[in-house]
């Protein structure tokens, strides 16, 4: 019998690939100083918005660990892009996760009071109701906190737990849209708000019919039929973009 690979494993056991990156949300496994949202240090996703309404806001980034709290529904399970991310710290969900989250929000708000911008999630998902209800108890808590990001979780899925926690997220985002623009990722039911790869057909056909954009900080003129549209003008990071937080029109990615 063929022996499975470290990916292989990793997928059928709903974990990382690299358990030894996975930390605790407490002090005895964190560093002093160590923050759960970190400042942005990610080039794609830039340091600070740079135009449109939250112009100056500070980008954060908090990372989960990928496959623990995600869907099994997601079409990235076994390719995720955390299988190639083996230096990124991930933390563990639950209680003492969202307590220290809830303090570094109050800190950030402290810092930041006219605003600021945190991507969920750079890796895992969001993973259970009560997580997506403690998000809506912080956008009340702390004014300056805007939100945006992915999520694999669709509110139409057939599994109960999947779709109880995407029918939250949209009932969050539809409450609070320009604080909460979280897309649903892998989604060809919607029209809006949603996100979705270029190595699906469907994707690039909405494209094509102008029914959907190209993520700007991917397009390449290298990138054949997708980059010929030209509809689209290159931009450094998302940052200086914002149309994941401000367009309803679905975002096509180029790789997820």
């Amino acid at each position: 019998m063929k022996q499975l690979s470290k990916t292989q494993i990793a997928a059928m056991n709903g974990k990382t690939l690299f358990g030894n990156r996975v930390k605790a949300a407490d002090r005895d496994t964190m560093g002093k100083t160590e923050l759960l949202i970190k400042p942005s240090t990610n080039i794609k996703l830039g340091k600070r918005i740079t135009k449109g309404k939250f112009k100056g806001f500070k980008i954060y980034t908090l990372t989960l660990e990928e496959r623990a709290t995600c869907p099994r529904s997601c079409a990235h399970w076994a390719d995720c892009y955390g299988n190639n991310m083996m230096y990124a710290y991930r933390y563990e969900a639950g209680p003492a996760l969202e307590t220290m989250l809830e303090t570094e929000l109050a800190e950030l708000q402290r810092k930041n009071p006219n605003g600021f911008m945190v991507r969920l999630h750079i890796l895992g998902d969001f993973y259970s109701v009560s997580y997506v209800a403690k998000w809506a108890k912080w956008l009340g808590m702390f004014p300056a906190l805007h939100i945006y990001g992915y999520t694999a979780n669709q509110h139409d899925a057939i599994d109960d737990m999947e779709r109880n926690i995407g029918l939250a997220i949209l009932s969050l985002r539809t409450a609070c849209p320009t604080r909460f623009a979280i897309r649903f990722s892998g989604n060809f039911n919607d029209t809006v708000w949603t996100a979705n790869s270029a190595d699906d057909e469907r994707a690039t056909d909405a494209v094509d019919a102008k029914q959907a954009f190209i993520c700007p900080t991917q397009i390449s003129v290298d990138t054949g039929k997708l980059a010929k549209k030209g509809e689209t003008t290159i931009v450094p990071d998302c940052g200086a973009c914002g149309l994941c937080w401000t367009a309803k029109k679905p975002v096509v990615f180029l790789t997820h």
